[in-house]
């Protein structure tokens, strides 16, 4: 913990000075622009939440931000690429299906450099930044707006010095001869015996190491706040990530000099007090000889490092001397965008690699050493450049508002534009296109409630080009719809009664005028023979009329047109669940009502119906939700020659309320 403790603070620090070199250098434009900016704000702040602000141009949003390019259109065929993406989007367009597919975005393809170390028991030449740096390259592609898989290959190159001298090199393969016979500094080479003759098995080194490392590695990365519900998109993504992968190492020490031979550390080692008495330690390092001592070791050492450090025996070797860790890695990072293709990001990476050898130093200084305490793990700061692949795709969508479409189409929608679309009628029949099952009827046509031109008697011609649309069952009719009856010899064609059917028509003695038979009176317009007429029925408790019983009215309407001697009986009834009074009042109601639509639609006179109206008294013995529904209705019926009734009777309960109109 103390080593991850020291990685998060070198981070930390970095991107701490990045932020303040930035803010420096952009005081001056920032403080220029700090009225516009206020402006802008301003205009925001006060836009009405329901988008009406006449001062605010929605579609150029510059208040906000400047808008995506390509924007993720959704309703764009060209961002689905297979034929999944495909089939759902179509469903999606057709309102089949809730979600759009999602659609194919760039891949993005990153390179980076950066500063590298190892934060283990082997000081880092810090200021030696070119002795300490790494490079990477990574592929990233999106699997939602928020998470993205992401490949990593990482390039390290590290090195590092200590200031002070360490003993107890015995078990350390790379200094006790068992990699190199020639290196062996067990026997304590360079001592200065007169100060202090150390045990065998002990000598001083003062450690130091190059360390490459090659590490590839899956990570998982999780995007940070490009969902946004009051703004655009976002110009500065946060993301953390975290992965794992397989890391390539080698350690070396510079142990040799150009000859070949052990260093000779006797001068460094006479700044620090060498053999303090019995209890002491061997060697007690001066913090105050602390630069003495690295001047003196960096003109000792050539920097060449030609010795293997000491390394994990339980490790894979792959290669001439690298082993193989595997890796824990996770980090965190802040992208910046340029442009559509471009961004750039500043990121911090941290391996944990389960070693102690990677500085090439891991015996503790006591008598009977062990392991020390951590391992070495690795910090890597970098900048990167990152380039979006991909034509016809829109950008990574980690860069993407998923709300942005949403948003966009809300903005988009025009409430008098779509209720027009709803209830447009191209041709006039009174049914909107959306449910005229006949778009194109010809105009002055009377049509059901599907839009289906009328053909009351079902002989193949409509009833407005029909010049008898009641024509009798049974015989053919002329192209203009009038039935062809077969004369009768008995009358004369210019009486309006003909004998048609009955026995009395069919050549019996006593056949004619007088004769027993049925007979068809003839108006202006044709036939006025007593044929059965539609009845108008209601929802319970309701006197207005439905839209599916109009063209029974119209067919009662036309029949009376065509028959201007015609009278009718109109009675309204109701069920009789309710009490006499309230049936009376909603039979009336009803009755009124159906005259008034006879007289206002179609201008019949209304001195020609009978209007009446029974209550429940009829149906006093309907009990079945059948029974109730035909008992909630408007009956026609023809009136005798001589039969008297009031037109427009009074309210039978005046300031009763009965049923409602709606």
């Amino acid at each position: 913990m103390v080593q991850l403790s020291k990685l998060f603070s070198v981070a930390l620090a970095v991107f701490f000075t990045a932020a303040t070199m930035g803010q420096a250098t952009s005081t001056d434009s920032t403080q220029s622009k700090n009225s516009e900016k206020k402006d802008r704000q301003n205009q925001v702040k006060f836009m009405k939440p329901d988008m009406e602000a006449t001062d605010y141009n929605f579609n150029d949003r510059k208040a906000v931000s400047q808008p995506l390019m390509p924007r993720m259109d959704l309703d764009s065929a060209v961002y689905q690429k297979n034929k999944k993406q495909k089939k759902q989007q179509t469903a999606f367009k057709e309102m089949k299906y809730m979600y759009p597919a999602r659609p194919s975005d760039q891949w993005e393809i990153g390179v980076n450099l950066g500063y590298a170390f190892i934060s283990g028991d082997v000081n880092p030449y810090w200021s030696k930044v070119w002795q300490n740096w790494g490079a990477g390259l990574t592929i990233r592609k999106s699997i939602g707006h928020t998470f993205s898989l992401r490949f990593q290959y990482q390039f390290a190159w590290m090195t590092g010095q200590n200031w002070a001298p360490d003993y107890n090199l015995k078990f350390n393969q790379g200094l006790n001869g068992q990699y190199d016979p020639n290196v062996n500094y067990v026997k304590g080479v360079g001592l200065d015996t007169s100060n202090h003759i150390p045990k065998a098995n002990k000598g001083y080194f003062f450690y130091n190491y190059r360390t490459f490392v090659h590490d590839f590695a899956l990570q998982a990365v999780v995007n940070l706040g490009n969902i946004r519900f009051y703004r655009e998109r976002n110009m500065v993504n946060f993301y953390l990530f975290g992965g794992v992968g397989g890391t390539l190492t080698r350690t070396q020490m510079d142990a040799l000099d150009a000859n070949g031979k052990m260093y000779d550390f006797t001068d460094v080692l006479s700044l620090y007090q060498v053999g303090g008495g019995a209890g002491a330690p061997p060697v007690n390092a001066r913090l105050d000889k602390r630069k003495e001592a690295l001047k003196l070791l960096k003109g000792k050492f050539d920097g060449k490092y030609e010795s293997d450090a000491d390394r994990d025996i339980d490790r894979l070797g792959l290669f001439k001397n690298y082993q193989f860790l595997p890796t824990f890695n996770f980090g965190f990072g802040v992208a910046f965008h340029i442009s559509k293709w471009v961004t750039l990001s500043l990121e911090e990476k941290i391996m944990i690699t389960g070693s102690d050898v990677l500085d090439g130093y891991r015996w503790t200084q006591d008598e009977y050493p062990g392991f020390t305490r951590d391992n070495d793990n690795i910090s890597y700061t970098s900048i990167g450049f990152n380039f979006h692949v991909g034509r016809n795709k829109v950008e990574p969508l980690w860069w993407l508002n998923p709300n942005d479409y949403v948003y966009r189409k809300i903005a988009e929608t025009n409430p008098d534009k779509i209720i027009a679309e709803a209830f447009k009628d191209d041709d006039e029949d009174g049914v909107p296109n959306k449910l005229d099952k006949e778009p194109n009827t010809k105009k002055g046509c009377p049509v059901d409630v599907r839009g289906v031109t009328l053909d009351s008697d079902k002989d193949g011609i409509a009833d407005c080009d029909d010049k008898e649309p009641y024509s009798p069952p049974g015989y053919p009719v002329d192209q203009f719809g009038v039935a062809q009856i077969p004369p009768n010899p008995c009358c004369d064609e210019g009486d309006d009664l003909l004998m048609l059917g009955g026995e009395g028509a069919n050549g019996k003695d006593g056949a004619g005028v007088g004769a027993e038979g049925s007979k068809r009176r003839r108006g202006r317009g044709g036939d006025c023979s007593k044929i059965e007429l539609p009845g108008v029925f209601f929802e319970s408790d309701k006197y207005y009329i439905d839209p599916s019983y109009l063209s029974s009215i119209h067919q009662v309407a036309e029949r009376m047109q065509q028959c201007p001697d015609m009278r009718l009986v109109l009675t309204g009834y109701d069920e009789s669940r309710n009490d006499q009074k309230y049936n009376e009042q909603l039979s009336w109601n009803r009755a009124q009502k159906v005259a008034d639509y006879l007289v206002e639609k179609y201008g019949i006179s209304r001195d020609r119906f009978i209007v009446k109206y029974q209550g429940g008294k009829k149906s006093n013995a309907n009990k079945s939700a059948i029974e109730r529904k035909e008992s909630r209705k408007v009956e026609f019926r023809y009136a005798e020659e001589d039969e008297k009734g009031d037109s427009n009777p009074a309210s039978p309960h005046p300031g009763y309320k009965a049923g409602s109109d709606k």
